[in-house]
C-alpha cells in the first residue's frame, strides 16, 4: 500500500547506518517485539499502514515497520508468504530482489496480534545525495521522480545528469524488479515517483513499500496521475494494472518528461539498439484491451535490446486510441501599459485570384495606346 515519502527522505526504509542484506542476520521468519532489543526513536510515523517506522538499536542497517493495528486477520499469512517467496528463485534473482529492495525479513508478532508489523533492511546509503538548492543544500535520498525531468533541472541541484544511457540503466533495474515480482505471481500497485530511490552514481534503483505486495490482485487505492483508465474504480489492482503503471513510470523516466508529452515523444522515438521499446510502452499505455498490454518481462527484454513478440496483432492506426493532448502554453499575459495599445487587425494576403475588373482596365488601355500610334502613323504619311 502506498505510504507518501517524507520531504525529509526519513521513510520506511531510510535511516543513518549501513545497508542491510537479509542473508547478513540469521533470524527466524517469526520474531516478538521483545526478541529485537530496543528500538530507537521513530523515523517515520503515520504513513499508510505503519504507525511508526524504528531503528534495531542492536542491529544497525535493520528497521522495525509497525503496523496500524487494523489489519486484516489473514495479514500474517500474506507476511509469511512475502518473507518465503525468495526461496522459490534462481539465486540470481535472489541476489536482484534484496539488493534492489526493501524486502521483509521476518514477521514481528505479539500475543494477540500476530502482525505487529515486519522488519526490513534499511535503504543503501548509495542513494543518499546532497540536492542543492541556491545557497542551500541537503542529503536526502534521491526519489526517482528527478529522472522524470530534463538533465539541466537535474544538474541544477548538483546531481550528475544521467543522459539517455543512464535513464536507460535505471529502467532496465527497475524493470528487472518488476519482472521477478511478476514471476513470483504479486502484484505492487505502487509503481509511482514516490517508491523507489535513484543513485544517478550507480545508475541503480531501490524499490521500497514491498512488503504490501499480494497475491494476484489487491485493493487499487487510488493514486493521482497514475489512475489505470480502463481498471475501474472500486475493483482490485492486479498484474493488468501493474503493467500499465510501470509502463507510465518507465516513459516519463526514459523521456524525462512528466505530462502527456511523454507520450509523444515515446511515440517518435526510434532509440538505437532498442527499436522495441517505443512500440511495447504505447502498447502498455494505449491498448484498449487492458489484457493484452504487454508484461514486465516484455518491456524488460526490449530495454535489453531484446526483440518484442506480440500475443495478438497490431490494430490498425484507426483503431489505436489516440495520444493524449499535448499541454498548451499558457496565454502570455499583458501588463497594463500593453493593454491599451491599439491591436492591428492582420492584413490579409493578396488574393492569388485574378481580379476580373483589372483585366477589363488593362485591355482599354492596350486599345488606346494602339489607337495613338495608328493616328501618327497616318498624319505622318500626309
Amino acid at each position: 500500500m502506498t505510504e507518501p515519502h517524507l520531504i525529509d527522505g526519513a521513510d520506511d526504509s531510510a535511516g543513518a547506518g549501513p545497508a542491510a542484506d537479509p542473508r547478513d542476520w540469521v533470524l527466524p521468519r517469526a520474531v516478538s517485539v521483545s526478541d529485537l532489543g530496543p528500538l530507537a526513536e521513530p523515523i517515520s510515523e503515520h504513513n499508510g499502514q505503519a504507525i511508526a517506522v524504528r531503528p534495531l538499536t542492536n542491529h544497525p542497517g535493520w528497521l522495525a515497520k509497525l503496523y496500524r493495528p487494523d489489519q486484516h486477520p489473514e495479514d500474517a499469512h500474506r507476511l509469511d508468504q512475502l518473507i518465503s517467496a525468495p526461496d522459490t528463485l534462481s539465486e540470481s534473482d535472489r541476489t536482484v530482489l534484496y539488493a534492489g529492495t526493501c524486502w521483509p525479513a521476518s514477521r514481528i508478532h505479539e500475543p494477540g496480534n500476530p502482525a505487529v508489523g515486519c522488519v526490513i533492511p534499511m535503504a543503501p546509503e548509495q542513494y543518499r545525495c546532497e540536492l542543492r538548492r541556491g545557497e542551500f543544500s541537503d542529503r536526502r535520498f534521491v526519489e526517482i521522480d528527478w529522472l522524470a525531468k530534463s538533465d539541466e533541472s537535474i544538474r541544477g541541484v548538483g546531481l550528475p545528469p544521467p543522459g539517455f544511457a543512464g535513464r536507460l540503466a535505471a529502467c532496465i533495474e527497475l524493470t528487472d524488479l518488476a519482472a521477478i515480482l511478476e514471476r513470483l505471481g504479486l502484484v505492487y500497485s505502487d509503481w509511482s515517483f514516490s517508491n523507489a530511490f535513484w543513485s544517478p552514481d550507480q545508475r541503480s534503483v531501490y524499490l521500497i513499500d514491498v512488503d504490501g505486495c499480494q497475491p494476484k490482485k489487491m485493493p487499487d487505492l487510488h493514486q493521482p496521475n497514475w489512475a489505470d483508465p480502463l481498471t475501474p474504480a472500486g475493483t482490485d489492482a492486479d498484474e493488468y494494472t501493474d503493467s500499465y503503471r510501470l509502463g507510465l513510470l518507465v516513459a516519463k523516466c526514459l523521456t524525462g518528461r512528466r505530462d502527456a508529452s511523454a507520450f509523444h515523444t515515446i511515440a517518435a522515438s526510434h532509440w538505437r539498439n532498442q527499436p522495441a521499446v517505443s512500440e511495447v510502452l504505447l502498447d502498455m499505455l494505449l491498448a484498449t484491451d487492458r489484457e493484452r498490454r504487454p508484461s514486465a518481462a516484455q518491456l524488460n527484454q526490449a530495454l535489453n535490446s531484446g526483440p518484442y513478440l506480440r500475443t495478438a496483432p497490431r490494430p490498425t492506426r484507426t483503431e489505436l486510441p489516440p495520444l493524449p493532448p499535448q499541454p498548451t502554453q499558457a496565454p502570455i499575459r499583458q501588463t497594463p501599459a500593453e493593454t491599451h495599445k491599439p491591436v492591428k487587425e492582420p492584413q490579409s494576403a493578396p488574393s492569388k485570384a485574378p481580379d476580373p475588373g483589372s483585366q477589363v482596365g488593362v485591355g482599354w488601355i492596350l486599345v488606346i495606346v494602339i489607337a495613338v500610334i495608328l493616328l501618327f502613323v497616318i498624319a505622318s504619311n500626309h
